[in-house]
């Protein structure tokens, strides 16, 4: 490529032709050079210094010199040719001024030629740096997003309860993006003061001794500069502080948005999330406002150091001539930039400075210590041995773990069993190497000291990643179709991958929200077997599945295909004990007993207790027989279906084209506000706001422009005054245009989140199925961010640049009508040129939008699983896959900002053109005697900031358009379907104190997911008498949890109804109806927060009687020891409470809320035998009178129902008493 179409970046071109034709894809895109992918830096990171924000930021700058240096050359040499540009209008007016003749035509003409050259100039070279500063911003970013993420990878279990996920997530976007703008702001900085120096320099040189006013001016308001960054460091961490709290409120509210509807905790979320919002406003306001003021202060600086510098020369008595006026409000003109940039500069280097300063903390944050180089003896059993293992959780003070003494042979297995609380998780992450042991030792057979055995490991609550089954069966491993088939066969997973359509290319939704609980679970187990592990950890696996999938999997993998491989399994489901080498009873952390089944129910009283309350409440039924089922299909990983029918998640929205006129009108109104009458009226006076403070300024040349060509009729000092004044009223009217500006955007913002946040609450639960949690989070963070900070301000810009095109253009063709002849070309150049830059631009940054969403989602993803991922030794999978979507949004950014290369390059071509034809029609008009010299200098300055505003004013345009892709997202997410209150009119009124009783009648109860889908229940009738207990059974699929999202009406009935207390629900407001309903649920969800809003969101009960529940839910002896009781915190997702803790406060918030109606959905599989037994006999005690209906997978969970309901296919195959049952019947449909 040739010198010339390097510097036009001629390489998009061929983008910019193919979106002519088309609505370019992302295939059409220039592909990302090989520099700026994350996995090649092009630079060496040893200069970095990771000790303090400035040493890191600054260590930056040394470290990108590869791209810094030509980039801060190509601003230096923009900035020389800036400040020649004052020097040949002094020599350009100062020649018309005398008069132009036949000897002077040509210098006059080659100084006005020389003025559009520099502008032109200046203006490409600019570009060039941009180009070079903005490479430095991707290189930064892959930087820091690649530290971020290994050290996350790495980050221990309490440093990762210490922040949220949300926090987190923001390192990586906000914060990473701030620290990757330090080369470009550290460039405008060092170039504004380059400027500044060159200004005055050139002050002293026109305008001698009176300079020394002008500096004396400068140095007075220094000292601002120091107390506006104090300020802006101040206010910006506060707001950092505060968006960071909404992010993570709305984070757990989403990610247990289930929890949310069933409760009916909507207006209670709101209000949380509304609470912080005004807080995070309030900063926003104050933060802005000081930049509103300090900017002023900065611009004031032009208009009061050139009204000080020629009010001193005159008095001084020196001559006021038209080359001199016009000179110094160039060179002052050149200050106005610097200036006003000064205060968003120092904004954007506090903001980099804060953001660097969150990232360095984070990376301080402790890490594990694993190594990742794995035994090589694959196929090996590893043995282990655990010596005087005691074990303490950093800020506690209770040992978890007491002097634990255990022996694993290689190839048996040992089961580890004890009440919740007891340390049986906790010996798992000692195993897993996830927190280090206070006292004692664990070590490895066969292993040399830098490797780690080949593991494989599945927690209580199976981790689901957002991809295809394959993806999440194979977790990175190469698998040949017989290993996936044996391990869909072993973890009975072969019949439910017939019911999939799309067979293993089937999309597993966020947390698997398409899979029920005992199916992630054998998805999990699948897993574990795939990876051909040497030592398996089992943290209670089978916890969600029925009795006969439970012996399913004991027999074909637990003590078939694992039978050789060494078993670590904590375990709440005692009935295979027996075939365990060894058994290890833990209570309160320490080891009660350690030996056989058969040893330890004789020497071990404890556990002999233990078991006994086993035996009691599920029945004995750990001898049935089951025959294996047959798996012969075969697995085709490749098979071609029909992709749209295997999708749960859908695809971010995305429009194309030119984005709507009423989008941008929504912006508008939103600024007028919501007031019939009050709006038409702040619209107004936001435009001639924006009016009057362009004029003004005109007002003010225009008044220097008439005294320099009347000098013989004002006193100079007078007409200096008059300046001044002027200057007052363009300070005061900028100031007024700006807060008013500001006030209406930030009210704007407040409106778009509420209505936002008030439709995506009410959104049925599909809603929140089909739509990745990273995406709904990036619209409340990022695109409110647009909406926030930048959207009013490239508004009032866009308004003030067309303005000041409009008034350039006027007084142009005004004085020099014949101009129109050079004017209309090149305008017609300038409009072709920006129609074919926006086409592809707007959709270039829609990409850019859009491809974010997948970064971050995968980077929450991953924190949500970090202990698998490690016991797994997946890190660099999961590292590759982040590469991966780091490089395909690099190259949509790449592409964004080459295109706005391409057409910044060419417009101050345009601006050049413009310079210098009216240069040379001023001349001409000079020569001709029809101009005057103050006419002729007001003319020339126009027209060599007229192609400053042209780019600009298209670059705000592009800006304001790439920006209202965030207003097309909010619009969309702020008209999604609610959920709807009534659906059917009640035949009366409905009774204040209903339900009353709790009977239940289903009706040909008829549902389906969507209009396309086939019927999930098929006419289900049945009958439930109040105060009863019935039991749901049936296979997966059959219906059952399809019924439960019927009677929360999460799913509406398409015939039939549900009837409570004789009132038919759907004719019950949904509040009022889930209010009335309460769940325990399978998976256990608490929020950040204390236990006692936990339990109760609404503050509607009494310390007391939350107190009660406790009791009832046997927590209270936990809770009462904690430093805080019931106000003691909970972590994000409860992580600082074991499973079966978190399951029992579950218990307790239901046994609060006094409903009628309780569901219980397999609610006791998370707690030991014991807690079982005391649970259910709380139910059957606190629970008396209330109608239950329960899902259940344990015998003895049912045993004592009052009827059961079997459901099949979608229909009511039975409704019988237990006692109607046969065993063998109850176990076929526990599935």
């Amino acid at each position: 490529m040739n010198f010339f179409r390097r510097m036009l970046f001629y390489q998009v071109s061929p983008l910019v032709k193919l979106a002519k034709t088309k609505n370019i894809d992302e295939g059409d895109l220039l592909p990302l050079p090989a520099h700026l992918h994350p996995e090649t830096l092009p630079v060496s990171l040893e200069p970095l210094q990771w000790t303090t924000p400035k040493a890191f930021l600054f260590s930056l700058i040394r470290t990108l010199k590869k791209f810094l240096a030509p980039g801060y050359s190509w601003y230096l040499a923009s900035s020389i040719l800036a400040l020649l540009s004052p020097v040949f209008v002094n020599r350009f007016v100062g020649l018309i001024s005398k008069g132009v003749t036949q000897e002077t035509l040509l210098e006059a003409l080659v100084y006005g030629l020389l003025l559009g050259l520099c502008g032109f100039l200046s203006g490409l070279f600019l570009q060039h740096y941009f180009y070079n500063t903005l490479q430095c911003y991707q290189v930064t970013t892959n930087i820091l997003n690649q530290k971020i993420f290994s050290h996350s990878l790495k980050l221990s279990q309490s440093a990762r309860q210490k922040s949220q996920v949300g926090d987190i997530v923001n390192h990586m976007s906000s914060d990473s993006d701030s620290v990757s703008d330090f080369p470009q702001i550290m460039g405008d900085l060092v170039s504004s003061l380059f400027l500044i120096t060159g200004v005055v320099a050139m002050l002293f040189y026109y305008i001698g001794w009176s300079a020394f006013a002008a500096l004396a001016v400068l140095f007075t308001l220094a000292p601002l500069t120091n107390y506006v960054a104090k300020k802006f460091t101040h206010l910006d961490e506060e707001m950092m502080k505060h968006r960071d709290h909404r992010v993570t409120l709305m984070t757990q509210a989403l990610n247990a948005i289930r929890v949310v509807k069933y409760f009916a905790w909507e207006k209670s979320v709101s209000k949380e999330v509304t609470e912080v919002r005004e807080k995070e406003l309030l900063s926003r306001r104050r933060l802005a406002r000081a930049e509103v003021i300090s900017s002023l202060g900065y611009l004031g600086v032009s208009t009061l150091v050139l009204f000080v510098a020629l009010a001193v020369h005159a008095w001084r008595g020196q001559v006021l001539d038209a080359a001199i006026i016009f000179t110094c409000i160039s060179l002052f003109g050149l200050l106005e930039g610097p200036f006003g940039d000064l205060s968003r500069l120092i904004s954007r280097y506090t903001t980099a400075v804060v953001g660097a300063g969150r990232i360095l903390n984070f990376l301080k944050q402790e890490e594990v210590e694993i190594t990742t180089k794995e035994n090589a003896l694959v196929g090996q059993p590893m043995g282990l041995e655990i010596q005087g293992l005691s074990l303490t959780y950093p800020g506690a003070q209770e040992e978890v773990l007491k002097n634990i003494d255990l022996v694993v042979p290689a190839g048996s297995s040992v089961a580890i069993v004890g009440p919740v609380g007891a340390g049986k998780s906790s010996l798992l992450s000692a195993l897993l190497g996830e927190v280090a042991p206070t006292k004692g030792k664990i070590e490895f057979s066969k292993v040399l000291d830098d490797e780690r055995p080949r593991m494989a490991f599945v927690p209580q609550e199976a981790y689901i990643i957002n991809t295809t089954l394959l993806e999440n069966l194979s977790f990175g491993e190469d698998v040949s179709k017989e290993e996936l088939r044996r391990a869909l066969h072993n973890s009975c997973l072969s019949r439910d991958l017939k019911e999939w359509s799309g067979g293993l290319r089937t999309e597993i939704g966020e947390k698997g929200v398409n899979l029920s609980g005992g199916q992630k679970q054998r998805v999990a187990l699948a897993r574990a077997y795939l990876r051909k592990p040497q030592i398996v950890l089992l943290d209670d696996p089978l916890s969600a599945v029925d009795a006969d999938t439970e012996n399913l999997l004991c027999e074909r993998l637990l003590f078939g295909a694992w039978k050789d491989v060494t078993r670590v399994v904590a375990t709440h489901r005692l009935e295979h004990l027996p075939k365990f080498d060894q058994v290890l009873y833990l209570e309160d952390g320490v080891a009660r007993g350690l030996g056989s089944f058969e040893e330890l129910l004789k020497v071990c009283q404890p556990f002999a207790e233990f078991y006994k309350e086993h035996g009691k409440t599920q029945g004995d039924h750990g001898s049935t027989t089951v025959t294996a089922e047959t798996s012969t299909e075969v697995v085709t990983a490749t098979e071609e279906t029909d992709e749209k029918k295997n999708r749960v998640t859908e695809d971010e929205e995305r429009e194309v084209g030119a984005v709507k006129g009423s989008v941008y009108w929504d912006y508008i109104s939103s600024l007028g506000g919501d007031g019939k009458y009050t709006k038409p009226l702040i619209l107004s006076v936001l435009l001639f706001g924006a009016i009057g403070v362009t004029l003004l300024p005109l007002l003010q040349k225009a008044w220097l422009s008439y005294y320099s060509s009347h000098q013989n009729q004002w006193a100079a000092l007078s007409a200096v005054g008059i300046y001044g004044l002027i200057g007052l009223a363009v300070l005061v009217g900028s100031l007024l245009n700006h807060l008013i500006w500001l006030e209406r955007g930030i009210r704007a913002g407040k409106n778009m989140h509420d209505k936002m946040l008030r439709s995506v609450l009410n959104s049925p639960v599909r809603f929140f199925d089909s739509t990745p949690v990273g995406r709904i989070i990036q619209r409340f963070s990022r695109d409110i961010e647009s909406v926030d900070v930048y959207l009013q301000w490239s508004f009032d810009s866009a308004v003030h640049c067309a303005l000041q095109v409009i008034v350039s253009i006027v007084l142009i063709l005004g004085l020099m009508p014949l101009m129109i002849f050079v004017i209309g070309p090149v305008m017609a150049l300038y409009y072709v040129l920006q129609r074919d830059y926006r086409r592809p631009a707007r959709e270039v940054k829609r990409f850019d939008s859009v491809a974010r969403s997948p970064r971050y989602a995968h980077f929450k993803e991953t924190l949500q699983g970090l202990t698998v991922i490690r016991g797994f030794n997946k890190s660099p999978w999961f590292m590759r896959n982040f590469y991966d979507k780091l490089a395909y949004s690099q190259r949509m950014f790449y592409s964004h900002f080459m295109i706005n290369r391409w057409f910044s390059s060419r417009i101050p071509l345009i601006g050049g053109l413009i310079s210098m034809s009216t240069a040379v029609g001023v001349t001409l008009s000079a020569y001709y005697g029809v101009m005057e010299a103050g006419t002729a200098g007001l003319v020339t300055l126009y027209s060599l900031s007229f192609w400053g505003f042209l780019n600009w004013g298209v670059r705000i345009f592009a800006d304001i358009e790439s920006r209202m892709t965030s207003i097309e997202r909010l619009k969309f997410f702020s008209n999604l379907p609610a959920e709807k209150d009534i659906l059917v009119t009640g035949e009366e009124t409905l009774r204040l104190s209903w339900p009353e009783k709790g009977e239940i009648s289903v009706e040909n109860l008829k549902v389906r997911y969507a209009p396309h889908l086939p019927l999930v229940l098929k006419g289900i009738t049945f009958h439930v008498e109040a105060g009863t207990r019935v039991g749901i059974i049936g296979r997966t699929g059959s219906g059952k949890s399809t019924f439960f999202q019927s009677l929360f009406r999460f799913i509406e009935a398409e015939e039939g109804r549900i009837k409570i207390d004789g009132v038919e629900i759907a004719s019950v407001p949904l509040e009022k109806l889930r209010r009335n309903l309460a769940i325990i649920p399978q998976d256990p969800t608490l929020f950040l927060g204390t236990i006692r809003n936990n339990l109760d969101r609404y503050n509607e009960y009494s310390d007391e009687e939350v107190v009660t529940a406790l009791k009832h839910a046997s927590m209270w002896e936990h809770v009462k020891e904690l430093p805080q009781g019931i106000h003691s915190a909970v972590s994000e997702g409860g992580l600082n409470l074991s499973q079966g803790q978190r399951q029992l406060l579950c218990l307790a918030r239901a046994l609060l809320t006094k409903a009628r109606v309780i569901v219980m959905d397999e609610a006791t599989a998370s707690v030991d035998v014991q807690t079982d037994a005391i649970l259910q006999k709380v139910i059957r005690q606190s629970f008396a009178g209330v109608t239950m209906l329960i899902i259940a997978h344990r015998l003895g969970t049912i045993s004592d129902c009052d009827q059961i309901v079997e459901i099949s296919a979608g229909e009511v195959k039975s409704v019988r008493r237990p006692s109607e049952f046969s065993k063998e019947e109850i176990e076929e449909s526990l599935v």
